[in-house]
């Protein structure tokens, strides 16, 4: 008898009597970046390098959470041995229209990075995100093999800042 009571005061507690609905709790952003076309060798019409390099990168959202962009960084590889590393900061990331992913967005970002050697057999992109909810920092990368291929253009490209564009 004593269990049974037990038991009954347990689920009576459990019950409540509050009507109101639960706050649903705000997920924690979810994001994944991947190569939508081709990599795009271009001659540097800035003299002081010799390549510009165009990435087009798929970003999604994909958990109902968001973020805020804090950079965007690409490492060239030779081998396996970074060879070069370019980033875009923050503010150039803002400037350019990026400066969050909302929930469930998707967003098809261009990036332009300026190189001294096009010298490489492998990239290595890396996105740096902010979870809006916690402020948790966390990083996303970009598969080289995501990009459909890598093309050389004959026509230099000179960009403003900033070196991001919308699709």
């Amino acid at each position: 008898m004593k269990r049974l009571l037990v038991g009954v005061c347990l689920f009576a507690a459990a019950c409540g009597g509050n009507d109101a609905a639960p706050t649903p709790a705000v997920p924690a952003a979810s994001v994944s970046g991947i190569g939508e076309g081709s990599i795009v060798l271009h001659p540097s019409a800035d003299t002081r390098f010799a390549v510009a390099i165009e990435l087009p990168v798929r970003v999604r959202e994909n958990s109902g959470g968001s973020a805020v962009w804090q950079f965007a960084r690409m490492s060239t590889l030779l081998n396996g041995v970074e060879r070069e590393r370019n980033e875009l900061s923050r503010d150039q990331i803002v400037s350019a229209g990026f400066g969050s992913i909302t929930a469930n967005q998707s967003q098809l970002v261009r990036m332009i990075f300026r190189l001294n050697s096009s010298t490489f057999n492998g990239i290595t992109i890396t996105l740096g995100m902010a979870d809006n909810k916690d402020n948790r920092n966390f990083t996303v990368d970009v598969p080289f093999s995501s990009f459909s291929n890598v093309t050389e253009s004959s026509v230099p490209t000179s960009f403003p800042v900033p070196r991001l564009s919308r699709e």
